[in-house]
């Protein structure tokens, strides 16, 4: 995320601030000075270091909450960050692009003090060589009582079904028929959480209990509605797929826990994992990369080197690091109308990466809504939570006064994103995965990418700019994801 010129400090630090540590290198060179995205094995902690690292951490008060091979993740009260930096808490505020297309501004916070370096979100430990960096969470987006019924309520809108729809528009039907279901593949999706919900049992869904990484949070609850409404879209790819959930959000839902969920379901070795969330920053960019951005971008790319298929939402009008890391399954967005033809959608994020060379945003599409607020998948959801309600309900930024003609109580909402096209692309992975277990993260893009159905109409976001033409193009990547093709092209290649 790139950081503003000249913040505006003030006072508003929560009682508690999640963070991550990145322990001493095994290469000698700090994360937070990389200068490319080439291989994340430079930057794996001495064992040592970690070990002295996080007891460092611990005596000052802070809570080790999910590590990696690099760091690890902390939650604290300032007080403890204070004592392990030597530094003071400040919080600051940056105009954001935000969820459901809309700007605001965002609450960021900083380490200040005479010892800490200029990096804002970058704090140090004074006179202890085992960490390199404090780094404090950044803020993330999800890239979107009563029991609720199994089946969805009629609204006169168009929009598609869940799991027909979905998994007849991306040729997973054929797959399905053919018994390659994803069946077992073990999908993580890190998230606002997963609340049972009559759809997932009424289909038999496999799903795993909720590991929450915020302390004092319910693993049954999900305040939002977003991981739940999104994972559905996984099953109606890979039907027999294993859904591992991780909840990374706070009692408000929001994720402050981002970075640990990420490093919790790395740690726990799934076949794909899944993400629906991400920042924004300046497009174009003034300049590289932060040291906040490269240190994820380094776990991330940990996860791909470490055999995982990492899916990232592309954004939806965003602009950030983590669709940009190599080897990362960047998920775009192609709207199918009701006469079937298929378009870029303008929700979508699209561009080529200013950071890494040969990087386009998207690497592949799948089926996502049209601004302004890209109500396009009927997606089950909490019964009266944050999603249920504001989709029942008129935008005030919303000129046409769009609602989703469901209650705000009924546990279904209409909405989409970049956030279903992520898992939808997990589930098609997982698809691959079941009948091949041995591909790699490369071999499952490469199937993905070379049969993609080709999408020749439309632009993606304003923001951008880009038009979809004929063959691969910055709008859509090679286009919409084929399951049924990408199968076959692993059956035959991959015997």
């Amino acid at each position: 995320m790139t950081s503003p010129t000249t913040p505006r400090y003030g006072q508003d630090v929560p009682d508690t601030v999640y963070g991550y540590i990145s322990a001493r290198s095994q290469g000698g060179v700090p994360a937070t000075r990389a200068t490319a995205l080439d291989s994340a094995r430079p930057f794996r902690a001495e064992p040592d270091a970690q070990e002295r690292a996080k007891e460092h951490a611990r005596t000052a008060g802070l809570t080790v909450t999910a590590e990696s091979r690099l760091g690890f993740t902390v939650a604290g009260t300032p007080a403890a960050y204070e004592q392990l930096t030597s530094g003071r808490l400040a919080s600051y505020e940056v105009r954001r692009r935000v969820s459901m297309n809309r700007t605001r501004d965002v609450t960021h916070l900083d380490i200040v003090g005479d010892r800490q370096p200029d990096a804002l979100g970058i704090g140090a430990a004074p006179g202890d060589d085992a960490i390199e960096a404090v780094a404090l969470e950044r803020p993330r987006t999800p890239m979107r009582v009563l029991p609720a019924a199994a089946e969805p309520p009629t609204v006169t809108a168009f929009h598609l079904t869940l799991p027909d729809d979905v998994a007849r528009l991306l040729h997973a039907t054929p797959a399905h028929d053919a018994g390659e279901i994803g069946r077992g593949v073990q999908v993580a999706m890190v998230d606002t959480g997963q609340a049972p919900h009559a759809y997932f049992a009424a289909h038999g869904y496999d799903i795993d209990p909720t590991v929450a990484l915020v302390p004092g949070t319910s693993p049954t609850e999900d305040p939002i509605g977003h991981g739940t409404g999104e994972s559905a879209n996984i099953f109606a790819v890979a039907p027999g797929a294993r859904l591992r959930p991780y909840r990374a959000s706070d009692r408000r839902g929001e994720l402050t826990a981002a970075t640990a969920g990420f490093l919790r379901a790395k740690a726990d070795a799934p076949q794909v994992l899944t993400n629906s969330w991400g920042g924004d920053g300046e497009f174009p960019p003034p300049g590289p990369p932060s040291q906040l951005d490269l240190i994820f971008a380094l776990e991330v790319l940990d996860a791909v080197e470490q055999g995982i298929v990492v899916v990232f939402s592309g954004g939806n009008g965003q602009f950030s690091i983590e669709p940009q890391v190599p080897g990362v399954l960047a998920a775009g967005g192609v709207f199918a109308g009701p006469d079937g033809r298929l378009r870029a959608s303008n929700y979508a994020s699209a561009y080529r990466s200013p950071w890494v060379d040969g990087v386009v945003v998207p690497t592949v599409c799948g089926l996502v809504g049209l601004l302004p607020r890209a109500q396009y998948l009927m997606l089950p959801v909490p019964p009266g939570c944050a999603i249920d309600v504001a989709e029942s309900l008129p935008d005030p930024e919303d000129p046409d006064g769009l609602v989703d003609e469901t209650t705000g109580i009924d546990g279904w909402s209409l909405f989409s994103g970049t956030s279903a096209a992520a898992p939808q692309i997990a589930g098609a992975a997982a698809v691959l995965l079941g009948a091949r277990p041995r591909l790699t993260p490369a071999q499952v893009t490469e199937a993905l990418v070379r049969t993609a159905t080709d999408v020749t109409a439309g632009t993606c976001h304003p923001r951008f700019g880009s038009r979809a033409r004929l063959g691969p193009d910055t709008a859509t990547g090679p286009g919409l994801v084929d399951v049924s093709a990408a199968l076959d092209f692993v059956l035959t290649q991959n015997p």
